[in-house]
């Protein structure tokens, strides 16, 4: 009420104006005020703009019909204990799912122009070829050997003797194969006791 009668008496009383403004604490709010005017006028410059943007949507049937659609979706769904906690989750993991997006999309736009490229592609099979090939007849051969040792095995009606055992025993091949059997089950004997 006093701030009112004040406000009365200036408008009657033009001295009162100019008492006022002769105290400095009235002189720093003023100036306060003139210092913050570009970024008031801005605030509402944001203010007129967020108004005729709401005004804008509010007129555009085709908008409001798609969000009361939405709306009505989210509506239904359960906002139980669990949900919230798993949206609490994903919401505070954005910040990574953010960088991992950014990742993908880089691998994406990398990856994207090799694969829709047919040259590449061609290059690609006849590079990995060169090095599956090689790899895939070892494994064949290898399975051949086995094949032909069996089938050997199979048709072999011989009893082995003793003799027949110390006899092959004396074969390189059986040799390297007995110490590298050896040298397996001693490295595996220090590795279990090294744990």
């Amino acid at each position: 009420m006093d701030a009112e009668m004040k406000n009365q008496n200036a408008n009657q009383d033009p001295s009162l104006v100019a008492n006022e403004l002769s105290k400095p604490e009235v002189q720093e709010a003023l100036v306060t005020l003139i210092q913050k005017l570009p970024q008031i006028k801005e605030a509402v410059v944001k203010a007129e703009q967020g108004i005729a943007a709401v005004s804008d949507f509010a007129s555009d049937t085709d908008s409001l019909n798609y969000l009361a659609e939405r709306v009505d979706k989210f509506s239904k769904l359960a906002f139980n204990k669990e949900n919230v906690e798993a949206l609490a989750t994903i919401i505070e993991s954005l910040p990574q799912l953010a960088k991992m997006v950014a990742l993908l999309d880089k691998v994406y736009s990398t990856v994207e122009p090799l694969v829709s490229d047919k040259d590449t592609l061609a290059y690609l099979a006849d590079t990995t070829k060169l090095v599956t090939d090689p790899v895939k007849d070892r494994v064949q051969e290898g399975v051949s050997i086995v094949k032909e040792a069996n089938e050997r095995a199979e048709r072999n009606r011989d009893t082995i003797s003793i003799f027949g055992v110390l006899k092959m025993l004396k074969d390189p091949a059986v040799q390297k194969g007995l110490k590298f059997t050896q040298a397996l089950l001693e490295v595996l004997s220090e590795k279990k006791f090294a744990k």
